[in-house]
């Protein structure tokens, strides 16, 4: 039990920050569940699209988020969280239940009936906020509630809960014999994460006194722009953000090819998503637990930056001699495991020596803006390549000249996140 404790990082926790933890990941792990359940639905949506509609799904999800998230963050200042939270739970469980019926209206992946078109563009409009609303929703709840100095102990298990929810969330949707059971699925789901957290927010009143958030007052929409343009660190993040997007869309491109050529049943594309997900999210799982502090702690940033942009070229010279859904699931699966486990961390940690205003202000504009323009330039841009009839050498090279620029601005800032700070 011991070593068990020491392995989940709260052998030195106190038994109120254990429960208030737990309880806590108990709710991001149903979060997660509950939005892993729909994705294999909307990514099958996005193969009978077909590719040269990519351009257009991505321009909707960077829309609705740009939209959404002011929006999102308007009516959470001015609501506290303990009624914040359970409302916009129980609002995207209502709108799942209507998703629901669409779906059943519809029929089974039948996205060609009359309406079918136009419920799936909804479905991945409204699935793009639902990605951004549901996991900020606990962190909402966690930083209010958690001291800095307990955050850094216990954060990491209630990140391991929402990794095993995304697993728990993925093999679901496999079971799942139709569209609207699995939107029936993370409406039940939507609705555990309310309950946990109505016990998590009792657990987290017997740590002490709540702390506030450490946010400034509500800024312009314009003032993290107005930082980006006068800091050229935050203009380097911002560049990384948007390859990463944009290298990211490439197997997405390779993903819905391939799939839609090799996997011929809609249920088997369901199935497909739902298992590269869960395997990837599993080798997350393993990595977090056994490797990710280690590794972290010994090894610089750059190596960790560049990690993603050798696995691309790797996977994609994979790709190009191995061209099927197998070989794809399995770049997929490789190429996540490290992008959550073993890059995110050390992208996170550049924002470190801003202050917290800095943060606050521009953090939205390069994790999600900047990352949802690179998938929408990907797009185009892989698009573009086909259209003008450039072979597969030459998509090949073009991809993997994204690759080495991205690496070489992740060595740029590995280097300047390893140099001591005066």
């Amino acid at each position: 039990m011991r070593l068990l404790l020491r392995l989940l990082g709260i052998h030195d926790a106190t038994s109120p920050e254990r429960l208030a933890t737990g309880w806590t990941a108990v709710m991001f792990g149903c979060a997660m569940a509950g939005t892993a359940v729909l994705r294999p639905v909307r990514d099958q949506f996005g193969v009978v699209q077909g590719v040269a509609r990519m351009p257009f799904l991505y321009s909707l999800t960077l829309g609705v988020t740009v939209v959404f998230t002011p929006l999102f963050w308007w009516l959470c200042q001015r609501m506290p969280s303990r009624r914040f939270v359970p409302t916009v739970l129980h609002v995207l469980a209502a709108f799942n239940l209507l998703l629901g019926l669409g779906l059943a209206w519809i029929g089974d992946f039948d996205w060609k009936a009359p309406g079918g078109k136009q419920l799936g563009e909804l479905f991945w409009g409204y699935f793009s906020a639902f990605n951004v609303a549901v996991p900020t929703l606990v962190w909402i709840h966690a930083v209010e509630h958690f001291r800095r100095e307990q955050a850094l102990r216990l954060f990491g298990l209630i990140g391991v809960g929402g990794t095993l929810g995304v697993i728990v969330g993925s093999w679901l949707s496999a079971f799942l014999t139709s569209p609207s059971w699995s939107a029936a699925a993370s409406l039940l789901l939507l609705e555990l994460t309310a309950l946990a957290h109505a016990c998590s927010r009792r657990a987290c009143l017997r740590l002490g006194a709540p702390q506030p958030p450490e946010c400034p007052p509500a800024a312009p929409w314009y003032a993290g722009l107005q930082l980006l343009a006068r800091n050229p660190r935050l203009l380097a993040i911002g560049g990384y953000m948007i390859l990463l997007g944009m290298v990211a869309t490439a197997f997405a491109v390779a993903q819905t090819e391939l799939v839609g050529e090799q996997v011929a049943r809609a249920r088997d594309q369901q199935i497909w998503f739902a298992s590269t997900e869960a395997w990837s999210q599993t080798l997350v799982l393993g990595l977090q637990l056994c490797a990710t502090g280690r590794l972290l702690r010994r090894f610089s940033a750059i190596w960790f930056l560049c990690l993603l942009p050798v696995l691309a070229v790797s996977g994609l010279l994979v790709l190009a001699a191995i061209p099927t859904a197998l070989a794809v699931a399995w770049v997929q699966i490789v190429r996540r495991g490290g992008q959550f486990a073993l890059e995110k961390p050390a992208r996170e940690a550049l924002y470190t020596p801003f202050d917290v205003a800095t943060k606050h202000k521009v953090k939205f504009l390069l994790d999600v803006v900047a990352f949802r323009l690179g998938d929408l330039l990907g797009a185009v841009y892989q698009v573009g390549l086909r259209e003008a009839q450039v072979g597969g050498g030459g998509i090949l090279v073009a991809t993997i000249g994204l690759a080495v620029v991205w690496a070489l601005l992740g060595i740029r800032l590995g280097a300047g996140a390893s140099r001591p700070r005066t």
